[in-house]
């Protein structure tokens, strides 16, 4: 992605130069509040299956950073079932072939 600095300096995002084939989820976790032990766990889990991310404590969310090497089908099973459990409300952000073709299967 290229950027550019306005008046003050400050870059903005500009055009797109190449794409990358990762997928960006986004998390609110709900358990404990979304304490840092919480996403701690979260982080944990995601990252057995391959899958790396950062947090934001004010807001009790993580990002999730997903490769295309990661076992897409097993990380879209996991997301769903913090899910189903209310541990999470998932919100996908950047979102390649790839995983929408996992999500068929």
């Amino acid at each position: 992605m290229t950027t550019e600095a306005d008046e003050e300096g400050v870059r903005w995002a500009g055009e797109v130069v190449r794409r990358s084939e990762n997928c960006t989820i986004r998390l609110i976790v709900f358990r404990d509040g979304g304490s840092g032990a919480a996403r701690q766990s979260v982080f944990n889990a995601f990252r057995k299956l391959g899958v790396d991310g950062e947090g934001i404590e004010r807001f009790g969310m993580v990002a999730l950073d997903v490769p295309p090497t990661a076992d897409l089908a097993k990380v879209q099973r996991l997301l769903n079932h913090g899910v189903a459990k209310e541990w999470w409300a998932m919100e996908e952000g950047c979102i390649p072939a790839q995983w929408r073709a996992a999500s068929v299967s």
